[in-house]
């Protein structure tokens, strides 16, 4: 006992008395804690990591749909996600890609700048009312308009119908009341 006695200091007994709380406190929750007790509200977020979850422990059902982004699968399960490329497909008649035919047309009927149209200046005879003439015909185009800058109001932007306008969009700017008004305005037909 005296052997004992003469090896006891302040450490080694804060030691032990630490090792014993911490002993017991982990027997008591493994003694007193239900079975699967301890849920998502319990976990620090971040706290458990891929070295902590075994192979095979999440499956699908266990993930919410739309959960996972792009982001979180590998560039490895990426590229194993891509099909095989298609053959090419046939060559389309000469002329036939995708025109972007676009203006920004200030609320006097000037053009600020263009691309593909027959003019500088849009055919504004009324107030509200332009036509925007391009080089080509746009007749079977679609043609969409916004307001310029933080411009209110309405717009509304269509290819002309009328027999030899055949290169012709029509846009109508209105103000917030629905009148017609002058309104500076990016047009882009697509064909």
């Amino acid at each position: 006992m005296s052997r004992i006695r003469s090896h006891l200091s302040y450490a080694n007994v804060t030691a032990s008395l630490a090792l014993f709380v911490a002993l017991g406190g982990t027997s008591y929750a493994v003694s007193q804690l239900p079975r699967n007790s301890v849920g998502s509200k319990q976990v620090r977020t971040g706290a458990i990591g891929a070295s902590e979850v075994r192979t095979g422990a999440v499956r699908s059902r266990d993930i919410g749909n739309r959960s996972v982004a792009l982001r979180d699968i590998s560039p490895g399960a990426r590229r194993s996600l891509r099909g095989q490329q298609g053959p090419t497909g046939p060559q389309g008649p000469a002329g036939s890609g995708v025109a972007s035919l676009s203006a920004l047309v200030l609320s006097g009927g000037n053009f600020a700048r263009s691309q593909g149209t027959a003019s500088r200046v849009a055919d504004h005879a009324n107030s509200g009312i332009y036509r925007v003439d391009f080089n080509r015909d746009v007749s079977s185009c679609y043609a969409a308009a916004t307001l310029n800058g933080n411009a209110s109001g309405q717009i509304a932007a269509e290819t002309s119908t009328t027999p030899g306008e055949a290169n012709g969009v029509y846009v109508y700017t209105r103000d917030t009341a629905g009148t017609l008004s002058d309104r500076a305005f990016h047009l882009i037909v697509s064909c």
